[in-house]
């Protein structure tokens, strides 16, 4: 699997200045560095890009888009979750009213990121699942007839009680069963590329193929669509071990390109 970069559109002073636009005003950056972006996709020009320096000031306008308050608001609602002793319903009402801050999104939505992406089927789909804001064009077996690419996991144990989702630590027969899962899908590869060479459709022959091959695809989007793609995908207590590990190849890019923005939206 991997998350490479392809391009973007953006940064974090056009942000800052995305959401001055309201007022006629925009900022200047006190600097800008040259840095180099992680996990270039070869062939696609330069990983290097410049990135801006902002001022304390446009650097705190930006955590408030994301948190929907200001700093002291912020450091207000703390001081009122620890120094006091509150009631259920207290508690209840504050974490209502931190869901519900209007945080103010559309700044962070001008900024684009093109990826190059790589994930076995069910982790494509579930990468797929998160549209608003984000695109992709995949490659298609009804066109290409190369050997697919397997992934091979390391199998985890099921989870333990009624839990429907999610799994355990390393499977105690881990290096058995991936032995028996590499054969089993080896054996349909197989079988693919021999529908081929006798003629049949090839978007018929894929058919046959496991759920294990690796897919490529372009996925563009917004930063504030990654971000939330992000959130959700790298929680390891809810998210599937693989897609937590193709969010984690993302956070680097982001982190590079857009270091205020990333770390207020994600953290």
């Amino acid at each position: 699997m991997h998350a490479l970069y392809r391009n973007h559109m953006g940064n974090d002073l056009e942000v800052v200045n995305d959401a001055k636009i309201s007022f006629a005003s925009a900022s200047t950056a006190e600097s800008w560095d040259f840095v180099e972006v992680p996990n270039p996709d070869e062939g696609y020009g330069t990983s290097l890009v410049q990135v801006p320096k902002l001022k304390p000031a446009d650097e705190r306008l930006i955590q408030f888009l994301a948190r929907g308050c200001r700093s002291g608001q912020w450091e207000d609602l703390i001081k009122s979750a620890l120094d006091e002793w509150i009631s259920h319903n207290q508690a209840d009402a504050l974490l209502k009213y931190v869901k519900k801050m209007p945080t103010h999104w559309t700044p962070f939505g001008h900024q684009v990121i093109k990826l190059k992406m790589k994930a076995p089927v069910p982790i494509r789909t579930q990468c797929f699942k998160h549209k608003i804001g984000l695109v992709e064009n995949e490659e298609s077996r009804r066109y290409i007839s190369s050997t697919p690419e397997l992934f091979i996991p390391e199998f985890r144990s099921a989870p333990e009680g009624d839990i429907k989702q999610g799994s355990g630590g390393i499977h105690p027969d881990n290096e058995l069963w991936k032995s028996h899962y590499e054969l089993q899908c080896n054996r349909a590869i197989a079988m693919y590329e021999e529908m081929i060479a006798a003629g049949i459709a090839p978007e018929q022959a894929r058919f046959v193929l496991p759920q294990g091959v690796l897919v490529n695809w372009v996925w563009t989007g917004s930063l504030y669509a990654f971000a939330e793609f992000y959130n959700k995908r790298s929680d390891r207590g809810h998210a599937q071990g693989e897609i937590a590990d193709l969010a984690d190849q993302i956070n680097p890019i982001m982190e590079v390109l857009f270091p205020v923005s990333w770390k207020a939206l994600t953290q």
